[in-house]
Formats: structure tokens, C-alpha cells, sequence
């Protein structure tokens, strides 16, 4: 192996480091590091000491974690600005979550995941359910609105490709079997809109369309969502009819 090579290797070994922390796993050590990657300790050691020196990574004194810095939020500002339909969605999202009283969320296709990339939240929210510190945060696409959605514009074989993964039960209602998932995308396809019915996080109900550019290609997808228990499927005909406008609204003002 050249000297090109071995400095490739270190270098997406680095980047994957970097991947392991997220926002379940936001402080990781050496050991769990290692073990998560198939990596000695003494190359993880190596590794962080990089990103420690780099300034993208710090350890915790009172338990002797890594964590990730604020520097890498530099990189989430430099996306966001170079996304030339941010304010245009920004700017409808935030007007009609005023109306309607729900949180909305904006999200792109990013593998099999959905990476959300901001929300709006009205001025008087409902505080009885979380909010999701989203921007940057991934879910993924098999047991969200947002990412049923924009799987909704894919064909069959790429919808089976993206939802292969190791699936995790959020909640007793998450869908785990493929067939089960791509069936209820095909519906979201019918219907124009995807729904999660408490899928994803615990009382919490969603509904999502994907959002197209002027050229008609997917950028995203759009999302409300709210309380279960004052979430009926009255609502959701009524939120989804307003999310088929506003991605209308948007790939025009685009």
C-alpha cells in the first residue's frame, strides 16, 4: 500500500469517527468508539487526538468522553446557506405554523435517512410534547412522514433499497417488516400525502408531503406535526390539504 493510500484510508477513518457521535450518542469514549467502528484503541486514540488537536472534538473532564465542538456547527451554517430555496420555505413554513398552531419540520433525502434541516413552531406551542432539536439530526426514512414522503416519489426497487436496514421499534406502532412499508408508501403515493401514526416517537403524529423543485425534482419534503391525542384524521385531511399547497406554493416561487 502507498503512501497515497494509507493517508485515504486515515482520512475516512477519521470522517467515520466523526459520524459515530449523534444525538443519541452525543459523548463517546475511546472503547465505545473503537467498537462501534472494528477499530484498536490505540488507532481510535490516534484518530480523535486528530480531531481533538483540529479543534472538532472534546473531552469531557468529568468523565473523559469526547464530544463534538461548536466548530462543527460552521458546517450545518455553510449548507444551510448555500440552499437556494431556504428562505422561500422557510418563509411559508413559518407563516402557516402560525395559522395552524403545529410544529413543521423541512427535510432532505440524505440515504436511507430523512436529515432534517430546520423547523418553525408557532408563538403559542403546545409544550406537552417535544421538540426535536433538528438541524443536522437524522431519522430515518421508514417510520417518518417526512421521509415516506419523498419515498413516495421513488420506484419500488429504490423505496426497498432505502428502507433496508437494521430497523428499530421507536414504538409499538412502528412498522418493521418491508412489505408492511412499502405498502403504506404506495397508499402515500395515492393519497398525495404519508402519514406517521405515532411511528416514530412516542404520542407525537405526523403528516408529511415531498417538495419538488421548479424542474420537478425532489428537494425535500414537509411535514406538521402534533399532540396524538388532538391529532384526528379530520386534522389530517385538513393539515394535508394545506401541505399540498404549500409545495405547490413553493416549486412555484422557486
Amino acid at each position: 500500500m502507498n503512501q497515497e493510500d494509507i493517508k485515504v484510508k486515515s482520512l475516512y477513518k477519521t470522517l467515520k469517527v466523526l459520524e459515530c457521535f449523534t444525538s443519541k450518542t452525543p459523548e463517546l469514549g475511546v472503547t465505545e468508539i473503537g467498537n462501534a467502528l472494528g477499530l484498536y484503541k490505540s488507532n481510535v486514540h490516534n484518530l480523535i487526538s486528530t480531531l481533538e488537536a483540529a479543534g472538532y472534538v472534546e473531552k469531557n473532564p468529568l468523565n473523559s468522553k469526547y464530544r463534538l465542538t461548536n466548530k462543527m456547527l460552521e458546517f450545518s451554517y455553510v449548507v444551510t446557506s448555500q440552499l437556494s430555496y431556504q428562505d422561500v420555505v422557510y418563509q411559508v413554513m413559518k407563516r402557516l405554523t402560525d395559522e395552524l398552531g403545529e410544529m413543521m419540520y423541512f427535510g432532505v433525502p440524505h440515504g436511507k435517512y430523512v436529515l432534517y434541516m430546520f423547523n418553525a413552531y408557532p408563538k403559542t406551542y403546545d409544550h406537552n410534547y417535544p421538540i426535536r432539536s433538528i438541524m443536522g439530526e437524522r431519522a430515518p426514512m421508514y417510520c417518518t412522514s417526512l421521509g415516506k414522503a419523498m419515498l413516495s416519489t421513488m420506484a419500488e426497487d429504490e423505496i426497498r433499497e432505502r428502507i433496508n436496514m437494521e430497523k428499530e421499534r421507536f414504538t409499538p406502532f412502528t412498522l418493521m417488516e418491508d412489505d408492511l412499508i412499502v405498502e403504506e408508501v404506495m397508499k402515500s403515493k395515492e393519497r398525495g400525502y404519508a402519514l406517521d401514526n405515532v411511528e416514530h416517537e412516542t404520542n407525537v403524529r405526523c403528516v408529511g408531503v415531498p417538495i419538488f423543485g421548479r424542474g420537478g425534482e425532489l428537494i425535500g419534503g414537509l411535514s406538521i406535526s402534533g399532540a396524538s391525542h388532538n391529532f384526528d384524521d379530520e386534522k389530517v385531511e385538513r393539515y394535508a390539504s394545506v401541505l399540498i399547497d404549500a409545495a405547490y406554493e413553493i416549486k412555484r416561487r422557486l
